[in-house]
């Protein structure tokens, strides 16, 4: 009975311990900024350098971008008229998350279509 707990606890640590594996993704400072964008849209600027540099970073160590900065980052390219930048960030959130493949080619037909505007009808 004794030795029953013993594995018992000794699983449940072990399970929880893989669960909280540190450095299993790229987040950077990512709550603080987009809590400061949230608190203050005026500091759209930094939120988006902020998710340049987990990006960038992220490259640079061969550690997986966290889940949605990509499709995130990728959509203010897209609001500041940059759609092809916009595609190739969506195309990154595709691959590394592949459950977001059907909102993700849905963005890429949107962006797509947004570049293919004439400026005039950008602007209205």
């Amino acid at each position: 009975m004794r030795i029953a707990s013993i594995m018992a606890a000794a699983l449940s640590v072990a399970f929880l311990s893989g669960c909280v594996a540190p450095g299993k993704y790229n987040w950077g400072n990512y709550d603080g900024s987009l809590y400061g964008y949230y608190k203050d849209p005026t500091r759209l600027e930094m939120h988006v350098a902020e998710m340049e540099n987990i990006i960038g970073a992220s490259e640079q160590t061969h550690t997986k971008v966290a889940p949605g900065i990509h499709a995130e980052y990728g959509y203010f390219l897209m609001q500041s008229g940059k759609s092809s930048l916009a595609v190739a960030q969506f195309e990154k959130e595709k691959t590394n998350w592949p459950e977001s493949t059907q909102l993700m080619s849905s963005m890429i037909r949107l962006a797509q279509a947004q570049s293919n505007k004439p400026l005039a009808a950008k602007d209205q």
